[in-house]
């Protein structure tokens, strides 16, 4: 829609435009909702993962030390 001086022209589209143009929307909220959700979730881990370490009493460098093998 354009507006020109509180007039508002409004285009033809066809209901296949109409439907993709819904599509779209749709597709777009979902992938930044699901965005937010995955960022949240991923704080609340790292979160519980300092809690973790500071009750087992390692520094930083002590918890990103790699799993010993075998």
């Amino acid at each position: 829609m354009a507006m020109t001086a509180g007039t508002t022209t409004t285009f033809p589209m066809s209901n296949h435009t109409r439907e993709r143009v819904t599509v779209a929307k749709l597709t777009l909220e979902n992938f930044y909702s699901n965005l937010i959700l995955q960022h949240e979730e991923r704080e609340t881990r790292q979160k519980k993962l300092e809690v973790a370490m500071e009750e087992e009493g390692l520094a930083d460098e002590e918890g990103l030390a790699p799993w010993p093998s075998g």
